[in-house]
């Protein structure tokens, strides 16, 4: 996805004073060589023909500035210095009283310095922040509204562009009566993988594209390529009926498993059988115990890390070893409720799309074995390690009972 560099960026300077053409130096925390960028392409009017230097009063170390080559050759995103965000006005004691009590935090809007480009090696970069200390020159020349409206459309399709390859839509192929089982497990597989990928990619529009815009919904339609849609949107325009848009965006990203715990009982150390499950005297709604104690670790969990979980968000690294685990766990636990949630997951259509998910259960709960692992070896956490012990214990029960079910499911559909 996108890299986005805010925390590690040092000093920079942009210069758009030749028409068609942004370059620039960016130094960031920890590399001693600058980022040199050599991009197509212009700013938007507020800053067009212009030089801009920034400084950030506070540069901190970021994983992701070592991933980046040092020229920077490619075309231009948005570049602005008046995007408007929300900016936290409190203290980071104030902060932390105010989300205890369950209390809004104090915000007012703020120009901030938007800088984003796209490269054929390292796709989008995206600079964003309204803590820069920043300078503007005089203009060496000026863009007027029109060339602006280019210029802007011009980016919306570098980022449909960008999208496209994130998204990666395979070509339709027409499968014939002899072709490969549209229902199995691989076939679902696949499936998974193009939604995640679209997932991501409307997220990342949607992140771009501020629902203060009044454009919103038909930027993120047109740079996600939801061309059917646009058209949609404009018939309902002409018709000045009721929006058909976030209908039509749903049927596009797949639908999130929402799990409940409104059922409450006991954990146990076996996991039953389909045959067992399937003879369940209860409701359809009927929860799966393997469900069930997947939830259950995942209460206790945010429960009795609580106060860790605050701490390690203050930590640089997005993606520390409690990261790992926590996110990873939640996946299975979120996974698993919605899959396991209907009586015939081991059944006909469904037997392939239960094996798909719960293959990347085990792999979820690889990364987040992986994480508690680094967890127990490290000597900052060995108060918490007994603990730890405890959820890497449960945790690879999980993984076994996912494995159980696996193959029961591949025993009962031959072929899936």
């Amino acid at each position: 996805m996108a890299i986005r560099l805010d925390k590690c960026i040092v000093r920079g300077e942009l210069d758009n004073t030749e028409q068609g053409h942004v370059r620039g130096r960016i130094w960031l925390f920890g590399r001693e060589e600058p980022l040199e960028l050599d991009l197509e392409g212009d700013a938007w009017r507020d800053v067009a023909g212009t030089r801009i230097t920034f400084v950030n009063p506070n540069p901190r170390r970021q994983k992701a500035a070592a991933a980046f080559f040092t020229a920077q050759v490619g075309i231009v995103g948005d570049i602005t210095a008046s995007r408007k965000v929300k900016h936290v006005t409190a203290s980071d004691e104030e902060i932390s009283r105010l989300l205890e009590e369950d209390k809004p935090l104090p915000c007012e809007m703020r120009n901030s310095l938007y800088i984003e480009w796209f490269t054929e090696a390292g796709g989008r970069v995206v600079i964003e922040s309204a803590d820069f200390e920043m300078q503007i020159t005089e203009f060496a020349w000026q863009m007027d509204e029109a060339e602006e409206q280019a210029q802007q459309f011009a980016n919306m399709n570098a980022m449909r562009n960008w999208l496209a390859q994130v998204i990666d839509r395979p070509e339709r192929e027409d499968v014939g009566s002899d072709g490969p089982n549209p229902f199995s497990e691989a076939a679902w597989e696949e499936s998974l993988k193009l939604s995640d990928r679209v997932s991501d990619a409307h997220m990342e529009a949607m992140d771009k594209y501020s629902e203060d815009d009044e454009e919103e919904e038909s930027k993120v339609a047109y740079v996600m390529g939801w061309d059917h849609l646009l058209d949609a949107m404009a018939i309902d325009s002409e018709q000045d009926g009721p929006s058909v848009a976030e209908d039509d965006e749903d049927d596009d990203v797949e639908d999130e498993a929402e799990w409940s715990d409104d059922d409450d009982s006991d954990d146990d150390d076996d996991f039953e059988s389909l045959d067992e499950f399937d003879e369940d005297e209860g409701s359809e709604d009927a929860p799966h115990p393997l469900k069930e104690r997947a939830h259950d670790l995942v209460l206790r969990i945010l429960q009795e890390l609580r106060e860790e979980r605050q701490s390690d968000d203050d930590e640089e690294d997005d993606e520390s070893p409690l990261d790992r685990f926590l996110s990873n766990t939640m996946r299975i636990s979120g996974k698993l409720a919605g899959v396991l949630g209907g009586r015939r997951f081991a059944e006909g259509m469904d037997a392939g799309h239960t094996l798909a998910v719960l293959k990347r259960c085990l792999n979820w709960s690889n990364e987040a074995l992986a994480g508690i692992n680094d967890l127990l070896e490290d000597p900052e956490w060995q108060d918490s390690h007994s603990l730890f012990s405890e959820y890497k214990r449960e945790l690879h029960a999980i993984r076994d009972g996912i494995t159980d079910l696996r193959q029961e499911i591949r025993e009962a559909n031959p072929g899936v």
